[in-house]
């Protein structure tokens, strides 16, 4: 009996170790969780306002720009944002299962991958995809200037006439307890792509409505030199900034999932220690009994 509680008892102690790590972990997911969406909340407001106005030019305005030119035939690339680090419970199974199922509705497309963090990149090579670019660099504080490399590849790429599309695919943050996996089209620009984006991470999320796009009239607006040199100059800053927000929304959904998952196994390990501690008490209340049997045996063994 001696060596079963020495074993409880070692493993009791390994339990707790190991929930001061995830309770750590815990904290320091939670901390890295308020920043990033902060980070998100507060880009949106410019996102929507933005590509409202994007929507409400090419609803009116006849605009002729290669970024909006639509392809029948070619490659797709597809953007494919994860996290660099694990214990984010089932945060990149869902975007592995999401770009699965988009390469099994494009089969019979030719489909390059452009992968953010190293779980995408493994991935990636894992399913023998061509890999065109990979980045595991950025920061928790992501700012536009550091993802340029990023923007650039994208633009190159959808430049080539053998490129149909670029889409994102990447988590959406909705609350602490809540994010969703999506697919967005991101080239060619389309005033239906645009209104689908600002529906997932548009009004609705911000202010309380029900996301649909604010149609202003742009009939007084004089645009100088004309509408053609104003949206080429905006359209690829708005592309970035989409590009950007699925960046964000995807971090602050990353260090979501992990203070949960933290949390949860901070949960498990306690509930563990109270099951072995029961063990424990049993082992030990087993042993007294048998030595009491003993002695009562030894001295019926001397009376006799």
């Amino acid at each position: 009996m001696p060596a079963i509680t020495k074993i409880i008892k070692n493993r009791i102690k390994s339990v707790s170790n190991i929930k001061k790590i995830t309770r750590a972990m815990e904290m320091v997911a939670a901390s890295k969780m308020k920043k990033a969406t902060e980070r998100a909340v507060s880009s949106r407001e410019f996102t929507i306002l933005s590509l409202e106005m994007l929507v409400n030019i090419l609803r009116e305005r006849e605009v002729d720009h290669y970024l909006m030119s639509k392809r029948k035939k070619g490659k797709k690339v597809v953007v494919v944002i994860t996290s660099n680090k694990g214990l984010c419970s089932s945060y990149n199974v869902n975007v592995f299962k999401k770009l699965k199922s988009y390469i099994d509705e494009n089969k019979d497309s030719e489909i390059e991958l452009v992968t953010i963090g190293k779980y995408a990149e493994r991935y990636a090579r894992k399913l023998e995809k061509n890999i065109i670019a990979s980045f595991i660099d950025f920061s928790d504080n992501v700012n536009m200037r550091e993802m340029n490399g990023l923007f650039k590849i994208v633009f190159d790429e959808f430049s080539k006439k053998d490129c149909q599309s670029v889409d994102l695919i990447f988590t959406n943050y909705i609350s602490a307890m809540s994010n969703q996996t999506l697919v967005h089209n991101l080239l060619p620009v389309h005033p239906e792509n645009i209104m689908n984006f600002l529906s997932l991470v548009g009004p609705a999320k911000t202010s309380g409505e029900t996301g649909e796009i604010n149609n202003k009239s742009l009939a007084k607006y004089i645009f100088e030199p004309n509408e053609t040199q104003v949206v080429a100059r905006v359209l690829p800053i708005l592309i970035e900034t989409q590009i950007y927000q699925s960046l964000v929304e995807s971090q602050a959904s990353e260090h979501s999932v992990r203070m949960m998952a933290m949390r949860n196994a901070s949960e498990s390990a306690d509930e563990m220690v109270d099951e072995l501690a029961l063990s424990l008490n049993q082992a030990r209340q087993a042993a007294i009994t048998q030595e009491i049997s003993e002695i009562a045996g030894g001295a019926l063994a001397l009376n006799g």
